[in-house]
C-alpha cells in the first residue's frame, strides 16, 4: 500500500530533468528572439566601411593652443610648506612655468617664482583652497604672480599636483 502512494505523489511532482530542459529551451528561444528584435528594430543601420562621403570638408590646420609652439616648460622643484590654519596643515605643490624660448637666466627665474609661491601659500588657510572655486582662485593667483615676477618672459604657470595633509 505504501508503494502505491509514492507512485501517485511522484507523478504530480513535475517533469524533473525533462521539465527543466524544456523550460531552459523556451528561455533560450525567447532570449534569442528578443535580442534579434532589439537589434533589428532599435539599433541604427551601419553604413558600409568602404563607402566614401561625397562632400569632404577641407582639413583644418593646427589649432592655436594656449601657448606658442616654441614655448618651454620648466619644472620648479616641489614646494612644501605649512598653511596658515589652526590645525597644522602642510601643502605640497608641484608647479611648472611656461617661458618663451631663449629666455635668459631661467634658474634665477625659477628660484624667484618658487619663493613667491611659498610666500603666497603661507598666507592661505585650508578654507581658501577648498573646492573647485578655491583651487581655481589658487591657480589664477599663482599664474598672475608668476607673470608679474617674470616681467613678460613667463607665459603661464601650470599646477601639476596639490597634496594637503
Amino acid at each position: 500500500m505504501a508503494k502505491d502512494k509514492r507512485k501517485k505523489d511522484d507523478s504530480n511532482a513535475g517533469g524533473g530533468v525533462g521539465g527543466f530542459v524544456i523550460a531552459a529551451l523556451i528561455a533560450i528561444v525567447l532570449g534569442a528572439g528578443g535580442g534579434g528584435a532589439y537589434g533589428y528594430f532599435l539599433m541604427p543601420d551601419v553604413a558600409p566601411q568602404n563607402s566614401v562621403p561625397t562632400d569632404k570638408a577641407p582639413p583644418a590646420g593646427p589649432t592655436a593652443g594656449r601657448f606658442p609652439g616654441d614655448a618651454i616648460e620648466l619644472a620648479i622643484p616641489s614646494v612644501i610648506t605649512d598653511l596658515n590654519s589652526e590645525p597644522a596643515v602642510r601643502a605640497r605643490l608641484d608647479v611648472s612655468i611656461i617661458v618663451v624660448h631663449g629666455t635668459p637666466q631661467t634658474t634665477t627665474l625659477l628660484g624667484e617664482v618658487r619663493e613667491d609661491v611659498i610666500a603666497y601659500l603661507k598666507g592661505l588657510s585650508l578654507a581658501d583652497i577648498q573646492g573647485v572655486r578655491g583651487f581655481q582662485n589658487l591657480r589664477e593667483q599663482l599664474d598672475d604672480r608668476a607673470r608679474v615676477r617674470g616681467r613678460g618672459a613667463i607665459l603661464g604657470l601650470l599646477i601639476g599636483g596639490l597634496v594637503l595633509e
